[in-house]
Order: structure tokens, then sequence, then C-alpha cells
């Protein structure tokens, strides 16, 4: 950024220009670094999520199942023996897809689990960065408002001429 100062002396006026120094983060790799393993993990969360969520829907759709089974054979009118015994062996079957599916929903809760502490952890980290170069640049700011200052006050101590006596 290019400021400057309209200095008049008489009858002339020249502009002085002020050049403003540019800020440079020096742990700048750093934060993009660790901006892209927070996006990693956090694609990472995201595909553990949706596992869990599609083995929620696994799940709901087996209590369905069963739930839908006990009804048919419980409004079934003339079943034989036959019959009972099949309904008896698909309920025993989805109760054991049922137990199955509800352990793997455990596992998939426990990486959710293990993901989550991860993508917080590394927002951390992230933010840890990216507080440091908002304090640099705050800091860098508040210098260069300080030379400009100075430099103001410079040119106007110059431009002061006292009258003679």
């Amino acid at each position: 950024m290019v400021m400057g100062m309209l200095l008049e002396s008489g009858k002339n006026q020249t502009w002085l220009p002020i050049m403003r120094k540019i800020f440079n983060f020096n742990l700048q790799k750093i934060l993009d670094f660790r901006t892209s393993l927070e996006e990693k993990s956090q694609q990472e969360f995201s595909r553990a999520r949706k596992k869990y969520q599609e083995q929620t829907y696994i799940l709901d759709n087996i209590k369905y199942e069963i739930d839908q089974a006990k009804k048919e054979i419980k409004d079934k009118k003339n079943i034989t023996q036959g019959d009972i015994w099949l309904w008896d062996k698909y309920i025993e079957r989805l109760n054991f897809d049922l137990k199955r599916a509800e352990l793997r929903l455990r596992e998939l809760a426990r990486e959710l689990s293990l993901k989550r502490q991860n993508l917080l952890e590394k927002s951390k980290d992230k933010k840890i960065i990216e507080k440091l170069k908002v304090n640099q640049k705050l800091k860098f700011d508040y210098e260069q408002e300080k030379e400009e200052q100075k430099e103001f006050d410079e040119m106007a101590v110059v431009r002061f001429k006292p009258k003679a006596f």
C-alpha cells in the first residue's frame, strides 16, 4: 500500500510517498500444513459419521423386519406347525443379524469418537498458529502506524518555518 503526504512550501506542492511494508507471516507454511491436516481430519470424521449413520439405518431396518415378522405370524389365521418353525427360524436369524449390527454400531461409535477427538486436536493446533498470526499482524500494524506517525511528525517539523523576528 502506498500512502503519501502533500507538502506545501510557498507556491510549490510536493507529494511525498510513504511506502508501507507488507506483512509477512514467517510461520505461514506451518499454518498451511496444519490447515491441510485439519481438512483431512474433517474428511475422515465425515466418512466415519456417514458409516455410523448407515449402520444406524441398517439396525433400524432389522428391527423393523423383526416387528413385521412377529406381526405377520400373529395375524395369520390358519398356520401350520411347519410355518411356525419357518417364522421362528427367520426371526432367530434376524435377531442374530441385529446383535451383529449392534456390535458393528458400537465399533463405529468408538471410531467416530476417535475421529472427533482427532479433529478437535487438529483444529486447536491450527487455531494456535492462527492466533499467533493475528497477534503478529496487530503488532506489525501498530509498528507501521508508529513509523508513519514518526515520518509525518518529521515532515511537519521540516515544513514548519518559524517567522524571523
